[in-house]
């Protein structure tokens, strides 16, 4: 859900997570004209997000659908209108199983396609679908290096290939190849040449082994934010990128193809806009973001506009800036930007997300996904 708004910035209380929708529009717009430029289809992974409205923008841009991380946040996307979604993560339980396939009789004209990588899995979707009297599509992850989910590019992924074709109420799609663990390498040449080397037993085994019609994958499905543009030759169908339309500190340091420190493809959008209220000593301020505002997972936030200063966290509700001896001052009640460190766990913290353009808030959306980790 999406108001419209017409306000002064400093009129919105604080701590609150806003957006700069300049930056944020331009980062839509940059991914979508890569996608298309290169014939791939652009499939955003909305955990960055987790709003249907943004999601609809996105698909509006000319993204073929989007990702989703669980299946409470799909539950979220196909309640707001969205109609083409990969589940990227597996499902084990039946109370899981039974809400998936609920949503395919809730949402027929809906495309639902979930992630598995192992015979269970598809066994036991298959038995509740059948059930249910309907055909759940899947891709399977294979293992591309991150050793998280995924079955090897070999013998046993030809043989879960097989059982699932095999089976009467499951859908056999295609393959996921997904590299989270290095899109944040900090070098863009290492980061390119491992992302290609990471994938290339995956490609090499489809090319070689899956030949035929209903082995050969209609999607292939992978790539990220840090490794969209790596890939050049290599038959991806549709790129999972999320994090590009927020993007966050940790990401603005991995690098840019010209050998620079900062990433300059995308720019930062998500801020926390923060208050200081105290200032107990000339080289220090207390602000009212801390760890419930700003997650810490991926390093400490980025003071906006102000190189000299440095965050430290200060607890649950409190952040404690250090300034240097030539730093600019500042005073209890200045308000400044705060740059996440990372932009999903920072979002999960917060119900809302304000809009901001010209120092004017122009929007807020709820964030209907918030804590939909089931």
């Amino acid at each position: 859900m999406v108001t419209e708004h017409s306000y002064s910035l400093e009129k919105l209380d604080t701590p609150s997570l806003v957006v700069d929708l300049e930056a944020m529009e331009q980062n839509l717009k940059r991914m979508q004209a890569f996608a298309s430029q290169h014939s791939l289809a652009l499939r955003p992974h909305t955990k960055a997000h987790k709003i249907p409205a943004l999601a609809a923008i996105q698909v509006s841009l000319g993204a073929q659908g989007i990702c989703v991380a669980k299946l409470g946040e799909a539950e979220v996307m196909l309640a707001g209108g969205i109609k083409d979604i990969l589940i990227t993560t597996p499902i084990a339980n039946p109370i899981k199983l039974e809400r998936l396939t609920n949503l395919y009789l809730k949402y027929p004209d809906a495309r639902i396609i979930q992630v598995i990588d192992h015979s269970d899995h598809a066994i036991t979707i298959d038995h509740i679908a059948a059930k249910h009297g309907v055909l759940v599509e899947v891709l399977i992850e294979a293992e591309c290096g991150q050793q998280r989910c995924g079955v090897e590019a070999g013998p046993e992924l030809l043989s879960l290939i097989e059982l699932v074709n095999k089976l009467p109420a499951v859908k056999y799609s295609g393959i996921q190849a997904y590299t989270g663990h290095l899109q944040h390498v900090r070098d863009y040449q290492e980061r390119v040449k491992l992302a290609r080397s990471s994938v290339k037993p995956v490609f090499d085994f489809i090319s070689n082994r899956l030949t035929t019609p209903e082995l050969k994958p209609e999607i292939i499905s992978g790539g990220g934010s840090g490794t969209y543009d790596a890939y050049n030759n290599i038959p991806f169908t549709e790129l999972q990128a999320g994090s590009y339309l927020f993007m966050d500190w940790d990401y603005h340091s991995i690098g840019s193809s010209d050998g620079t420190k900062f990433y300059k493809d995308f720019d930062c959008a998500l801020k926390v806009w923060t208050t200081v209220i105290s200032r107990p000593t000339p080289d220090r301020a207390v602000v009212d973001a801390g760890m419930k505002c700003l997650s810490i997972d991926s390093g400490m936030p980025h003071v906006e506009s102000h190189e000299d200063i440095k965050y430290q966290t200060g607890g649950d509700e409190h952040g404690i800036l250090h300034f240097s001896e030539n730093s600019q001052s500042l005073n209890i009640g200045d308000r400044i930007m705060m740059i996440p460190s990372h932009c999903d766990t920072t979002l999960n913290q917060f119900d809302k997300l304000y809009g901001i353009r010209d120092g004017m808030v122009e929007k807020c959306w709820v964030i209907e996904g918030r804590g939909r980790s089931d």
